[in-house]
């Protein structure tokens, strides 16, 4: 099947929306083919559908299939001008048993307008789905693959869409072609699969975490800062895409954009795109903007699928030849005081306009720091008895905080590209640990995995993109996280950082010191499982054993120095060493591993 029409079957949809007089459901069913209509059903039921299984929702999605592919026969019924959601709905409603099962009878109870309005209300309301990961083997997975690819994928789309039933279905409908690709790759081979499904789904379980986390932080800060703060960011990232764009055109097109993040995060996937499609649309019609980019002309040329990946994936253009380095008229001119009393948001979104389109390189979240840096500036300079010598010199100021922030990839980078990717990980492992040793394993391990992830990937970009890489995408995880958990649970610390100004989240992270304030867990030797199994392990689970292995440690004694903690790693790796050459390796860990609990107690326990 073509998985760039089925992944278009999203912008499709909305382009009858509201139509009435024609066979839309054909229309659709035709273009994206049968697979890519079943897929999409898929998501929705599977986003809405909580209550029911895999395969029941899959005999569903094949009725609903059969019945959009009957519009396109001899003599469509007139329910084949309605639109998808009705489609959808008058399914679920037809079945007793999903109805009950699911507690729909309220809303099955309705017609249309207010019957879709309770569907998504009902779907606002479900808890995200945390379904325990089941591990396969890669030559399970490959099996699976072989005797049905659409069922492998179909499989994926179903448990994906259950834990992110806001997520629009092109997203996730991306990912299970990319997932079906990696399996298609690696079960093409006869050996090493367990190492390829590994080494090759690296990349693929990156950028899935990564737009994940991208698209959950924008709804995060949307529900938590509201509009204004969403508006900044994209101020910021379109001020940098766009530089020759005027202050006027970026304001219009940004307060479009806005908008719609609240309509995408409603859950409403036909409604968010069709909004999308406008504002796309709206944009590639202003010739006056258009003509004068490079990026943004080649995303129009494409087609309306493609054009809104395109938009927000594209690069900076060049800045105008003309365009100062320095935003002056911000720090010299005389009345900086007085346009900043007349209108406080106006000015600062000035500035932060002409500060992003002179500096593609930073974050948003740096350039949004800034712009509070600098209204910072204003208010205690404007109190003064001479205001521009004062706010004269801010520019030094944020200038040293943005070097700082860079400062700081740059060490992280040069620490992976020497030491490596794992290594790195675990220094963060022992650094979260640190901060917040009440969290689990296994959130710590998910949070260090996918943050080596990210620098090993912004740190292969050239310097310019680094910040924007690093920040961006570690800001993204941090707000996922704060989202996805109660911080006053971990400890008041990290409660205190997620309620930070959202530009300011990641760099109070940064700050926080070791909690000496809980309670450590009592000194088990369970914690510690130091057996002959280490010497069969694989790469990926040996990493997994040493990272266990430096949380124990850590959360025992969250002020551990890291002269205690190479004392303890040097014993691990030496007991590992010595006793996988024993010859009776089982009686050598019993008698080392004795010896090294007692260690390790002495330096913990003092």
């Amino acid at each position: 099947m073509k998985w760039a029409t089925l992944i278009s079957f999203v912008i499709l949809i909305s382009a009858h929306f509201g139509k009435s007089d024609t066979n839309r459901l054909c229309e659709h069913f035709t273009e994206v083919k049968e697979e890519g209509f079943k897929a999409f059903v898929l998501v929705a039921l599977s986003q809405n559908l909580h209550e029911s299984g895999y395969e029941e929702l899959v005999l569903l999605t094949r009725e609903i299939t059969t019945a959009a592919g009957a519009c396109c026969g001899e003599n469509p019924s007139a329910d084949c001008s309605k639109n998808e959601a009705e489609l959808f709905q008058s399914a679920i409603c037809a079945s007793n048993e999903i109805v009950n099962k699911n507690n729909l009878e309220d809303c099955c109870a309705k017609t249309g307008d207010e019957r879709h309005q309770c569907f998504m209300e009902r779907k606002k309301s479900i808890p995200r789905h945390k379904e325990v990961k089941k591990t396969y083997s890669a030559k399970e997975k490959c099996e699976a693959f072989k005797d049905n690819r659409l069922a492998y994928t179909g499989a994926f789309i179903y448990r994906f869409s259950r834990m992110h039933i806001m997520m629009q279905p092109r997203i996730i409908i991306d990912f299970a072609k990319r997932i079906g690709d990696l399996a298609e790759e690696c079960c093409a081979q006869e050996e090493n699969l367990d190492t390829c499904f590994y080494e090759k789904g690296r990349p693929v379980r990156n950028h899935i975490a990564s737009v994940t986390a991208q698209s959950e932080s924008l709804c995060a800060i949307s529900k938590k800062y509201g509009e204004r703060v969403i508006k900044a960011k994209k101020v910021a990232q379109y001020s940098q895409k766009l530089p020759q764009a005027t202050a006027d055109e970026i304001a219009d097109i940004t307060q479009k954009i806005t908008s719609s993040v609240f309509t995408c995060c409603s859950g409403d996937s036909l409604k968010c795109t069709k909004k999308r499609e406008q504002i796309i649309e709206g944009i590639c019609v202003r010739d006056d903007i258009v003509s004068r980019t490079k990026h943004l002309a080649e995303c129009c040329k494409l087609s309306n699928m493609e054009r809104g990946y395109c938009i927000e994936n594209m690069e900076p253009d060049e800045k105008p030849a003309d365009l100062s380095e320095k935003v002056e008229s911000y720090i010299k001119d005389a009345d900086v005081c007085d346009k900043f009393a007349a209108g406080k948001d106006l000015f600062i979104g000035g500035f932060l306009y002409e500060y992003a389109r002179r500096h593609p390189e930073l974050s948003n979240q740096m350039l949004l720091r800034i712009a509070k840096g600098y209204e910072d500036e204003l208010t205690k300079c404007c109190a003064t008895e001479n205001p521009p010598e004062c706010y004269g010199k801010a520019d030094e100021k944020l200038h040293a905080a943005m070097q700082d922030n860079l400062s700081y990839f740059q060490k992280m980078c040069a620490f992976v590209n020497t030491e490596g990717k794992a290594a790195y990980e675990k220094l963060m492992v022992i650094r979260y640990t640190s901060i917040m040793p009440t969290a689990s394993f296994e959130g710590i391990r998910t949070i260090t995995y996918r943050m080596g992830g990210i620098m090993q990937e912004c740190c292969a970009k050239d310097q310019s993109k680094l910040m924007s890489c690093a920040e961006e995408k570690l800001s993204d995880l941090l707000d996922e996280t704060c989202a996805e958990n109660d911080p006053a649970t971990i400890n008041k610390n990290v409660e205190a950082c997620c309620n930070d100004f959202y530009s300011h989240r990641r760099l109070c992270i940064l700050n926080m010191k070791p909690d000496t304030e809980s309670a450590p867990p009592e000194f088990s030797a369970e914690s510690f499982p130091i057996t002959e199994a280490l010497c069969t392990m694989s790469d990926k689970d040996s990493l997994t054993a040493s990272v266990k292995l430096l949380y124990e440690v850590v959360r025992l004694k969250p002020t551990v120095t890291m002269e205690q903690i190479k004392t303890l790693t040097d014993g691990f790796n030496a007991l590992k060493a010595k006793c996988c050459a024993d010859e009776n390796k089982q009686q050598c860990f019993e008698t080392e591993r004795a010896a090294f609990i007692n260690t390790s107690k002495g330096l913990l326990t003092a």
